[in-house]
């Protein structure tokens, strides 16, 4: 019996134990098809993972219940080769996380056809959770075929193609497709138009040309640099007017933009070529070109100081314009730039070689990037991907190789982003990321914040950095809410594998702004489940953290990093960091600062739980004992007070005091002291102030609860106001031209008013007892206070005249005007949106039956004058003879609010439409052409047009009936 009872027991706990070790795995979640991610014969399918996801190895897929294939075994993009190379032969220790792949598309589908499709989850045992969620997708019609041969494009020869092209996507009905076949086809700038697919199963070469590219593109309303429109590009100001666009193929874009380097191409990790382009700057771009004899000299295309093609005839053309060289290079063409849409598709296709960026979306939603190819190392400001001002993101399964950051994201800059809906909604998965400067990056235009993020399975291969946070001061707004969480970390070489820096400058930039009202920060952003070996570079950092103290601290706060591993890093460097915190956070083999993992400065509230090398100052703040008081002495004179007080205590030690006088922090030093005792200076007499003091650690750990006192200076009461300089003029900051960017030879010292904003500068007051700042006016009304002789006016109106007035105060509050006035002028008001109608189509048939009447209202629009209108007759335009429209010129059908359409049919139906354009006006920047009697402050007025988008339309069938009711002598229209 015992011997029956061991074995029972034997039995039913092995049983037990295997049950525990072949238990399914959690179901995955959110099955769906990503926004346009499927055709007449192919469906992709993303899902998320479960909530707990560890024992997860793979996913299996199904159709109609039959399972189909396995994520991780028959995936085919363009990342998943590098990806399975990089567990093979780079992580062959399996240090590294091991990323999930989950998406999968499914091929050599029925057209339109319906069909079922679920996922399951895999553990490492083969044991298959239930199903996910089930959906069901459907593959469209064949679509109609518009190929660009049909339409007088021919392959491989030397002629520009960019005509066909555009009458190919010109004729392409609704849900069409536009077919760039194999072999090579040269363009210009092409215009997309909604519903409707670009195939590029061939090589699509950028003309080398300027002038195949128009100037007069900025990337914000409120932008002060022009730029050129890109190869490709969908582009509207009446947002979302503009849907439903797909590019798509097995071919290539080339941008034409720089020459190759002298040592490409290079072998990769994975055996394979990749192209190496010429690493070029504003200097660098066109070469040895300069001004002589008042214009520019020649470009030498073929000289090797000349690292550019477009590149260079785009800098060189708009510095034979009268642009210097660092406006002239912001002129450059992206490859494919999208504003205004809604339901963006990139599948499949490679890009090479932009002038400027490669691929850039702004103002638009629902934007999926699955399965590209980006080859633009080391061109400069070669980014893969950019989303400014846009929502709901998707980008998977990509190859990335950039010569700048590879998938960026932008919310705009200064004050006039900061009420504009934030960029965000993104999810970054299964992407292979190699060399560029960003692996993700926020920034460095952070203004109406970017947030939502969910970055997620990614290999990240020699970039500078992985995580990239980057903005400055002025820029406003940040980032947060980011989870960043299973992507494994090689090799970065650059700044570090972490970045979140308030300190970022960009020596090209060339946009004036506004400045924000509240600064930039970083904020709520989780680094999860990731590893990161191998750090290479001079940067010598694996974790940037940079606040700032200029205007005011500035903290990077509640950044957490969890389960994270660092193997072959440089140590952490902190520096205005709060909050942090740091669980189960290994380092080995720090390659810097004596192998222990962390520097750190000026940063507080910082936890670390498990964690290699834990500081131990950074455990608590100081501490004040219940009896600390602090005494205050004034001077006889009443100008200084002598501040002593009692040490604070700390586990480690306290490195510093913080004295505050009247709640303000005095210096900009994160500590005042490291005394115990302080001398106030700058007070005037007879005045009461009240002084706090705070203790701090070396780590930067700072109390808030320290000793204070009020104290009332001695001496008596100043009552002597300040005494003015010898001119009390103001003058606007100019910007000092060299002579040798100029036509005239002169050097040039130039104003460029801002939009809503202006800076004033004046000679400084003087006192006995001392200046405490300026009262600043604005019309006669009071605008801010400036604690210097310089002042910038925020929130003003765009083209409106302003009488600044300023007035000196003392410490005492005494009072002087300067009494003399400036008068100053913002800049023209800039175009906003696109024109747009109130009331809708009407419409009256003719006598003959075969011509219809539109009528409508006059179309309005902000900032800008109605110039006519263009008509529309299903989806085509009516187009004078000659005329070629685009989205961004001023062709029109007419002028008027009238127009009839002869040459109709009775009995069909057609759709109507009408479009408004508007005309708005921006003084670009022509440095070279500063002191001239035409331009002396070196600007130049530009024009541009926007064209709604949405416009009344009515659908109509002509009949042959007469119907008096809609008007005598007219049949009825129903």
């Amino acid at each position: 019996m015992m011997l029956v009872l061991l074995l029972f027991f034997s039995n039913f706990g092995a049983k037990i134990h295997a049950e525990t070790q072949t238990s399914a795995p959690a179901s995955p979640v959110n099955l769906q098809i990503p926004n346009l991610a499927f055709d007449e014969d192919s469906i992709t399918l993303v899902w998320d993972k479960p909530e707990n996801y560890s024992d997860i190895v793979d996913f299996n897929v199904y159709m109609n219940g039959k399972k189909i294939g396995s994520a991780l075994k028959d995936n085919s993009g363009p990342a998943k080769a590098y990806i399975d190379n990089f567990y093979k032969n780079i992580d062959q220790d399996d240090f590294h996380v091991d990323i999930l792949i989950h998406n999968f598309t499914v091929e050599n589908l029925k057209p339109n056809r319906s069909y079922e499709f679920y996922v399951t989850s895999i553990n490492a045992a083969g044991v298959e959770s239930a199903p996910s969620n089930k959906i069901v997708g459907q593959t469209t019609a064949v679509p109609d075929v518009f190929n660009i041969v049909d339409y007088g494009a021919v392959p491989n020869d030397d002629k520009k193609d960019t005509k066909a092209i555009q009458a190919a996507i010109d004729a392409a009905t609704p849900g069409a497709k536009v077919l760039i076949p194999k072999g090579q086809f040269i363009s210009g700038e092409i215009w997309l138009k909604s519903d409707m697919t670009l195939q590029i199963d061939g090589y699509l070469l950028g003309s080398p040309d300027p002038e195949d590219y128009s100037r007069n593109f900025w990337v914000y309303d409120y932008s002060t640099d022009e730029r050129s429109y890109a190869l490709i590009n969908a582009h509207t100001y009446d947002y979302g007017s503009l849907k439903n666009i797909r590019i798509v193929g097995k071919g290539t874009i080339d941008g034409n933009g720089w020459k190759q380097d002298p040592s490409s191409p290079a072998i990769d990790e994975a055996g394979n070529e990749l192209p190496r382009l010429m690493a070029g700057s504003n200097s660098k771009v066109t070469g040895d070109v300069k001004v002589e004899n008042g214009k520019m000299s020649p470009l030498e295309l073929a000289s090797p100081n000349t690292y550019g093609i477009l590149a260079a005839a785009q800098t060189y053309a708009a510095q034979v314009d009268g642009m210097n060289a660092k406006s002239a290079y912001s002129t450059r063409s992206n490859l494919i730039t999208v504003r205004g849409v809604d339901g963006m598709y990139y599948e499949g296709i490679t890009q090479l070689n932009p002038s400027f960026h490669g691929i850039v979306n702004l103002h638009s939603k629902n934007i999926v990037v699955n399965g590209t190819t980006a080859k633009t190392y080391d061109a400069n400001n070669a980014d893969g991907f950019e989303f400014g001002d846009s929502q709901n993101i998707m980008v998977f399964n990509n190859f990335v190789d950039t010569g700048d950051d590879a998938i960026n994201f932008a919310a705009g800059m200064g004050q006039a982003a900061a009420d504009e809906e934030p960029t965000g909604e993104a999810w970054i998965f299964n992407n292979y990321i190699r060399e560029g400067h960003g692996g993700v990056v926020t920034g460095s235009h952070t203004g109406g914040w970017i947030q939502d993020f969910l970055v997620e399975d990614n290999i990240m291969y020699k970039t500078d950095v992985g995580l990239r946070a980057k903005t400055n001061t002025p820029m406003g707004g940040g980032a947060r809410d980011i989870l960043f969480r299973d992507n494994a970390l090689e090799g970065i070489d650059g700044d570090g594998p972490f970045v979140f820096t308030s300190s970022y400058e960009d020596a090209n930039a060339a946009i004036l702004y506004e400045p924000a009202q509240k600064i930039s920060q970083f904020k709520d952003i989780r680094v999860e489940n990731t590893t990161v070996r191998n750090q290479g570079g001079s940067k010598k950092q694996s974790i940037l953290v940079t606040g700032n103290s200029d205007v005011g601290e500035v903290y990077h706060e509640n950044i957490i990093f969890k389960n994270v591993k660092f193997d072959k890093v440089f140590s952490a460097n902190l520096n205005y960091a709060k909050d942090l915190k740091f669980i189960n956070v290994s380092f080995t083999n720090v390659l810097d600062n004596g192998g222990n993992p962390w520097r750190i400065q000026n940063s507080t509230g910082l936890v670390f739980e498990n964690t290699t090398a834990a500081p131990q100052n950074a455990a608590q703040k100081p501490q004040w004992s219940d009896e600390a008081t602090v005494q205050a002495v004034s001077s006889d004179d009443g100008k200084s007070v002598t501040l002593t007080w009692n040490g604070a205590s700390d586990n480690t030690g306290v490195s510093g005091y913080t004295v505050f006088k009247d709640g303000q922090k005095i210096g900009t030093a994160y500590t005042t002291t490291s005394g115990t005792s302080y001398t106030v200076t700058g007070l005037t007499p007879a005045k009461e102030y009240t002084f706090k003091v705070e203790a701090a650690d070396a780590t930067g750990n700072r109390t808030s609860d320290g000793p204070q006192t009020k104290v009332t200076t001695s001496g008596t009461a100043d009552v002597t106001k300040p005494v003015l300089p010898a001119s009390t003029q103001m003058k606007e900051p100019t910007t000092m031209i060299p002579a040798s960017d100029t036509f005239n030879g002169q050097k040039v010292e130039v104003i460029y008013p801002g939009f809503t904003w202006a800076s004033v500068t004046w000679q400084p007051a003087s006192d006995d007892t001392g200046i405490a700042g300026y009262n600043v006016y604005a019309n006669g009304e009071f605008h801010g206070f400036a604690d210097s002789n310089n002042y910038t006016l925020t929130e003003l109106q765009p083209g409106t005249k302003y009488r600044i007035e300023v007035e000196a105060v003392d410490l005492a509050g005494n009072k002087t005007p300067y009494g003399s006035t400036y008068e100053l002028e913002t800049a023209v008001p800039y175009a906003i949106g696109a024109p747009s109608f109130k009331g809708g189509l009407q419409a009256q048939m003719g006598a003959d039956k075969k011509s219809v009447t539109l009528s409508w209202n006059r179309a309005t629009a902000e900032n800008q004058e109605v110039l006519g209108y263009r008509v529309y007759v299903n989806g085509q335009p009516i187009k004078p003879e000659g005329a070629v429209f685009t989205p961004i010129n001023n062709e029109v059908t007419t002028i008027e609010t009238t127009y009839t359409i002869t040459g109709l049919k009775r009995g069909k139906e057609y759709t109507f439409k009408v479009e408004a354009v508007g005309k708005g006006i921006k003084y670009s920047k022509r440095e070279r052409l500063a002191g001239s009697v035409d331009f002396p402050e070196g600007l130049v007025a530009v024009e541009g047009y926007r064209w709604s988008g949405f416009g009344p339309s009515k659908t109509l069938t002509l009949n042959k009936d007469f119907n008096s009711s809609n008007g005598a002598g007219n049949g009825q229209i129903k």
